[in-house]
C-alpha cells in the first residue's frame, strides 16, 4: 500500500467512526503538486469527538489489528498524536490530529476554504492552499523551502480562476506572494489600472504582497491593520521605483526576509511560551 493509498483508508476509517478531518502537513503539500516523502498522517479534525478520540480509534477495524497508543503533546487540549503502527523500516507510523491551531482559523472555517481532489483512490478534502501556506509559517527553514513553492501554485491557482471569470482582478493582485506570478501578472498587464491596484492594496495585509504593488499605486495608502507593516523607509522607496525593476524586486525580498523571521520569532515565542506553562505546571509551590 502507497503512502497516498494509507491516508485514504484512515480517512474512510475515520469518517466510519463520526471524525471529520481536512488533510494538512506533508500529505497536502504532495495534493497540491510540490515532491515530498512523508509517512506521517496530520489532520486537522471538527472538535466533538476529542475526548474519546483513541477509543474510537481503536474501535475501527483499520487500527484493531494494531497497538494504539498515544504519544506526548505540549498542547493537550489542541494536539495529539497515536502510533497506529510500524513502517516497513521499523520506524513509528503517526497518526497527528489538530482540534485547534495557534495559526489557522477554527474547524469550520477552514472547511469553507477546503480542497476537494482525488488522491490515493477516493476524493479527500484538503486544507486550502492559503491556510495550507499559513500553517507553515513555523520557525523550521523547511516550511518556508515548502512555502515558496506553494505560493507559486497558489498565484497559478487564482491566475487561472480569473481567466475563467471565477474571481476578480484585484483578488489575485490582492494574494501575489511569489515571483512567477508577479510576472505572469506583468505579462498580463493586470497592474496598467492604477485604481485596480489600489484596491487590491488596501485589502492586502501581507507586506510581501503590498511590496510588489507599492510601485504600480504609489499614492496608494497600506492597511493600518497590517501585523507586520513594511518600515517606512522602504516603502517610501518602493513608492519612487519603476515597477518590475531589478531594484523594485530586490526590495521585495528584503521585504519577505523580514517577515519570515517576524513569523519564526511569534512561532518561537509561542512554543517557549506553552514551554514555560508546562514547566511552572510540574514545579510544587514555593513554601509559604
Amino acid at each position: 500500500m502507497t503512502p497516498d493509498e494509507r491516508l485514504a483508508a484512515i480517512i474512510t476509517a475515520l469518517e466510519s467512526i463520526g471524525v471529520s478531518c481536512l488533510v494538512m502537513g506533508g500529505h497536502a503539500v504532495r495534493f497540491y503538486g510540490l515532491a515530498r516523502n512523508t509517512n506521517d498522517f496530520d489532520l486537522h479534525i471538527a472538535p466533538d469527538p476529542w475526548d474519546d478520540l483513541a477509543d474510537r480509534l481503536a474501535s475501527t477495524s483499520t487500527f484493531r489489528g494494531s497497538t494504539v497508543s498515544e504519544g506526548p503533546s505540549w498542547r493537550r487540549h489542541a494536539f495529539k498524536r497515536f502510533r497506529i503502527g510500524t513502517l516497513p523500516d521499523g520506524s513509528d507510523e503517526w497518526l497527528e490530529f489538530w482540534r485547534e491551531n495557534h495559526l489557522l482559523a477554527p474547524h469550520d472555517e477552514l472547511r469553507r476554504r477546503s480542497r476537494t481532489g482525488r488522491y490515493g483512490g477516493r476524493d479527500i478534502a484538503f486544507l486550502g492552499l492559503g491556510d495550507l501556506i499559513r500553517s507553515k509559517e513555523t520557525e523550521r527553514d523547511r516550511d518556508w523551502e515548502d512555502i515558496r513553492r506553494l505560493e507559486e501554485f497558489r498565484d497559478a491557482d487564482l491566475l487561472a480562476a480569473r481567466g475563467r471569470g471565477e474571481v476578480e482582478p484585484t483578488v489575485v493582485l490582492g494574494h501575489l506572494r511569489s515571483r512567477a506570478g508577479f510576472g505572469h501578472l506583468v505579462q498580463a498587464r493586470a497592474f496598467d489600472d492604477p485604481a485596480a491596484v489600489a484596491t487590491a492594496l488596501a485589502a492586502a495585509t501581507n507586506p510581501i504582497t503590498q511590496a510588489f504593488l507599492l510601485p504600480f499605486a504609489p499614492a496608494a495608502e497600506l492597511p493600518a491593520d497590517a501585523p507586520l507593516p513594511i518600515e517606512p523607509v522602504v516603502a517610501d522607496r518602493l513608492r519612487q521605483l519603476v515597477g518590475g525593476s531589478s531594484l523594485h524586486l530586490s526590495l521585495v525580498e528584503v521585504v519577505r526576509r523580514r517577515y519570515v523571521q517576524f513569523r519564526k520569532d511569534v512561532d518561537r515565542r509561542d512554543k517557549e511560551s506553552l514551554q514555560a506553562a508546562l514547566a511552572a505546571s510540574r514545579t510544587p509551590p514555593s513554601p509559604k
